[in-house]
């Protein structure tokens, strides 16, 4: 007969063996996305249709630019400590035990509409690319509902 720690530990073990499941079910979801996402950018380009309203959203072709940090291999030829460069430009404050990429591009996103451009010594550290994503809002439908609503009453 099995222990109580022995099946808790089975359980356990299951439950490892999940969440390893659920993280490369992620990874593969994403990459799905991201591609169909890069593919809806180029259909909404080539038929010159930058939104649609799809499902009660809109979805609307936006082109951002990221910040990410460069490699570390690449940073250490170059002789470079990224957190060090941070933080002697004042941005500390961003630094967690990792730089969050999302907080890094909003921050030098900041920085570029203040000053037009990043000092030097960070964009030595940084990768700058344009990218084409979709944005997906709750589509403002009142008042289309509105006039199927009067039409109906009306009985046309």
């Amino acid at each position: 007969m099995e222990s109580v720690l022995d099946q808790k530990i089975r359980e356990y073990q299951k439950l490892l063996d999940r969440k390893d499941e659920l993280a490369e079910a992620t990874k593969e979801n994403n990459k799905a996305k991201d591609e169909l996402e890069q593919e809806i950018c180029q259909i909404m380009i080539d038929e010159e249709k930058p939104n649609t309203v799809v499902g009660g959203f809109t979805y609307s072709l936006q082109q951002k630019t990221e910040y990410s940090k460069l490699g570390e291999e690449t940073l250490a030829e170059k002789g470079i400590n990224f957190l060090d460069t941070l933080r002697e430009l004042g941005l500390g404050d961003i630094i967690t035990e990792r730089v969050d990429p999302r907080t890094l591009s909003s921050t030098c996103k900041g920085i570029v509409e203040a000053d037009g451009s990043l000092p030097d010594e960070l964009a030595e550290c940084l990768s700058v690319y344009e990218k084409l994503t979709i944005a997906r809002r709750k589509a403002n439908t009142k008042a289309l509902n509105r006039a199927k609503a009067e039409r109906a009453e009306r009985g046309e």
